[in-house]
């Protein structure tokens, strides 16, 4: 059996695209077009990950409500939301009451890359990733090149291991500022390509790829 998800998206086009789209990648999608139906979903079957749309009928913000009272009910399975709204609060908002967030429109490719990176989020955090030459020893915090240890500062290691761990899938600038640095953070605005010129420089230009427009990513 696929791993099973929840949809919560009441636009029929783009619900039944979504819904088949995950389903070719493999997952078993349940596909709900109201908090109603979602509710009576979730305590019917059990679900790994929770895909809910926050603009519905019920209202502008009626996913982050659902995500809420979820929360509250004892729910923890990771959320992805999809929104339209692109604005800082909605984003941060997001990110207080579920896992990740993707504004719309969207590429069906990073919403499957995106989903893969909360499962793997939600297993247990693997002791040591490869990439390449590289190794990533994640609960010693150190990071070896070719066999030897490699010197990184503490917020190096924290870009490092978002994107590591999250192999495959691009974070813009904005992400990685407010998951490394905070939200709201308001300091220099080429802080992000400065960590990453610096961990090239200590790891090799092939770690981390820059996706132009995008961001950046450690190939998966």
């Amino acid at each position: 059996m696929g791993t099973r998800l929840l949809l919560l998206e009441d636009d029929p086009d783009l619900g039944r695209t979504v819904a088949q789209a995950l389903e070719e990648h493999g997952f078993q999608v349940v596909w709900a077009t109201s908090q109603e139906e979602a509710w009576e979903a979730l305590w019917d079957l059990p679900f790994q990950a929770l895909v809910l749309d926050v603009r519905l009928p019920e209202g502008e913000e009626a996913g982050f409500h659902l995500a809420h009272t979820l929360r509250e009910a004892g729910f923890t399975q990771p959320i992805l939301f999809l929104t339209a709204k692109d604005a800082l609060d909605d984003r941060l908002h997001g990110l207080e009451l579920g896992e990740d967030y993707l504004t719309k429109p969207f590429a069906l490719s990073e919403l499957v890359a995106r989903i893969r990176a909360l499962l793997r989020r939600g297993e247990v955090r693997p002791r040591r990733v490869e990439v390449g030459e590289v190794v990533l020893e994640v609960e010693a915090r150190r990071v070896l090149k070719a066999g030897l240890p490699v010197g990184l500062t503490a917020k190096e290691y924290q870009v490092l291991e978002l994107l590591v761990l999250n192999r495959g899938r691009v974070f813009s600038k904005e992400e990685i500022l407010e998951r490394i640095w905070g939200p709201g953070y308001e300091g220099e605005s080429n802080l992000v390509e400065v960590y990453v010129k610096n961990l090239r420089k200590k790891l090799g230009e092939e770690v981390i790829e820059t996706i132009r427009g995008l961001g950046y990513r450690v190939p998966g």
